[in-house]
């Protein structure tokens, strides 16, 4: 079909996620059948339940059109007659997962080709989303949020297998001590928080005009639990997904139930992707790089005048608001060898942290997604400053 307005755009891209979804149901299978880790096994059972919902959903878009007067159909397995979009995706992932034998290194790969597929669909379940409420189509703009709200859950789940299996394929491989005893940093995640005093759950992250950037999924502290950087979870709307935010650019809104970026949305677009796996395996040197890398996306002239060696404690961005104080958070033994346990990310907190930072396993990852979400952000005034 040719493509001349933003409608035939939007329903030229409907056809393609149904394509897409048509050989996803095909491929799941295989790749459940493949999986040795339990919880990778579970976790892709799920995904393919959820891709039978996905394919109604889009029926349902469907047949209201149709009631309108327009005909979708789709090509199931070559989108749009166009075989080189998710098809080469899935191609690439089987040749990726045959190519391996040992049984953690081949659940590491299909973690990585059903990530890859995770990834083409956020994508064009975003892209369907926004253009369907600019076309005004509300109903068919739910419908696509609720699929687009499950691909990013089943991504997130993915990483978080991941970087326990990866962990496992690499045994055998000598650590640097730097990496381990010796980090200046550690990832927290956020079910490894007290609750009680804040349930980032319930907040939506936001920029200064009220445009959502997605949730608080962790923190990035040092030894003695004093937070440098907040972790989000962008939620589909950056390829990226996750990234890491200075914590001297955040404002605690709670009347709002939002925490503000003092940062423009449009400049994620240059940010550093964050994976905790990754950040974890770092040396103390390339975390600085990293963290070089962010602040150079945020205030690109401080961070050229910086000199090689620079220390975030100098720099203002990284000076703790009042409600993140860190008597707030852990003691001094928080990341001690002795007594110390292991969070989702890996990163080790111990046993006596303090009363913020503990295992709070009580609320399950289920609860918190079945919580209701806030208004999107068109709906909601800019936050004043």
């Amino acid at each position: 079909m040719s493509t001349g307005t933003l409608r035939e755009l939007w329903q030229r891209e409907l056809m393609d996620l149904y394509g897409a979804e048509q050989e996803i149901l095909k491929t799941l299978p295989k790749m459940v059948s493949m999986a040795t880790q339990a919880d990778l096994r579970s976790t892709l059972e799920k995904h393919l339940a959820q891709t039978r919902v996905h394919v109604e959903r889009l029926d349902l878009i469907r047949k209201a059109l149709a009631d309108s007067g327009t005909t979708l159909n789709a090509t199931a397995g070559s989108p749009s007659g166009n075989a080189t979009g998710i098809e080469g995706i899935i191609r690439y992932g089987e040749q990726l997962v045959g190519a391996v034998g040992a049984n953690d290194v081949r659940d590491a790969a299909l973690i990585t080709a059903a990530q890859q597929v995770e990834h083409f669909e956020i994508a064009g379940y975003g892209c369907a989303r926004t253009h369907a409420r600019q076309l005004n189509e509300d109903r068919a703009a739910e419908l696509l949020q609720q699929t687009l709200d499950e691909e990013g859950e089943a991504d997130h789940m993915l990483s978080r297998i991941a970087e326990r299996i990866n962990e496992t394929a690499s045994v055998g491989a000598r650590r640097d001590p730097d990496t381990v005893s010796g980090r200046r940093l550690r990832y927290v995640d956020l079910e490894d928080l007290d609750e009680s005093r804040i349930d980032y759950a319930d907040f939506d992250v936001r920029d200064r005009q009220g445009e959502n950037l997605g949730k608080v999924d962790g923190f990035i502290v040092d030894r003695t639990g004093r937070p440098f950087y907040a972790v989000v979870d962008s939620g589909g709307w950056f390829m990226g997904r996750r990234y890491i935010v200075p914590v001297g650019k955040l404002d605690l809104r709670r009347s709002d139930h939002a925490i503000v970026i003092d940062l423009p949305k449009a400049i994620f677009e240059r940010y550093p992707e964050f994976h905790a796996d990754a950040f974890l395996a770092m040396s103390n040197d390339e975390a600085k790089r990293y963290e070089w890398r962010v602040l150079e996306a945020i205030d690109p002239e401080s961070a050229r005048s910086m000199p090689v060696r620079w220390e975030a404690e100098s720099v203002t961005y990284y000076q703790a608001p009042g409600w993140l104080k860190e008597k707030d958070w852990t003691t001094s033994t928080a990341f001690s060898g002795a007594g110390a346990t292991t969070t989702a990310a890996g990163s080790s907190v111990g046993t006596e942290a303090g009363s913020t930072i503990r295992k709070s396993r009580d609320r399950s990852a289920e609860e918190r997604r079945m919580r209701p979400r806030g208004r999107r952000a068109e709906d909601r005034a800019p936050l004043s400053h």
